[in-house]
């Protein structure tokens, strides 16, 4: 009988699947052989019904602290930058050496850097390929209108011998910035939609 009692404190646990490998098959050992504790073991299933296993719990807040995360170290890299050339444009004398360092880091990381608020509307697209190709596309076309946007401000399009400028000369610089940061635009907005739970 005391072995019947100890086999019913169990029988909870069983039921719930809260209990160890060698518990469950003390239980059911015991469950084959005494009809008293089957009933008991019954009647405790019945009310509270076949139990399922609970879904596996995705860790969507983790996930999403980590694309918020993701995407701050984005801003910062690209704020640290800007500032960077921004302080190096600053230095430069006027001339025809003026807006060296405003097309080499400030304009692309510029155009990166705002590309990064498309992101806040992750959750509006319907699928991660389609964010995916947004963001690329938003990324490359700011980059290009703030492209166009420096062509105007120093003048560039006024000058007679445009291809020789100093600064246009870095346009193997800037070229390939911009084409890298377009790049990682695609790779770490398919991260950020896949971690925000986008398929």
């Amino acid at each position: 009988m005391k072995h019947c009692e100890v086999i019913r404190d169990l029988i909870p646990l069983y039921v719930d699947g809260c209990c160890s490998e060698n518990t469950r098959t003390l239980v059911e050992e015991h469950l084959a052989v005494c009809p008293a504790c089957k009933e008991e073991y019954d009647l405790m299933k019945g009310a509270f019904g076949e139990l399922t296993p609970a879904p596996t719990k995705k860790f969507t807040r983790v996930k999403e602290w980590q694309a918020s995360l993701l995407q701050s170290v984005l801003l910062f890299i690209s704020f640290l930058a800007i500032t960077f050339g921004v302080a190096k444009e600053a230095a430069s004398p006027a001339g025809l050496d003026n807006g060296f360092w405003a097309f080499a880091i400030v304009i692309p990381f510029t155009g990166f850097m705002l590309s990064l608020a498309h992101w806040y509307f992750v959750r509006l697209y319907k699928s991660r390929k389609t964010f995916v190709l947004c963001s690329w596309l938003t990324t490359a076309g700011l980059i290009a209108g703030a492209f166009l946007w420096g062509l105007w401000h120093y003048e560039a399009f006024d000058a007679a011998l445009l291809f020789l400028h100093p600064w246009l000369g870095f346009m193997f610089g800037f070229l390939p910035l911009s084409l890298f940061l377009v790049a990682c635009s695609v790779s770490f907005s398919s991260l950020y939609a896949k971690w925000v739970g986008k398929e």
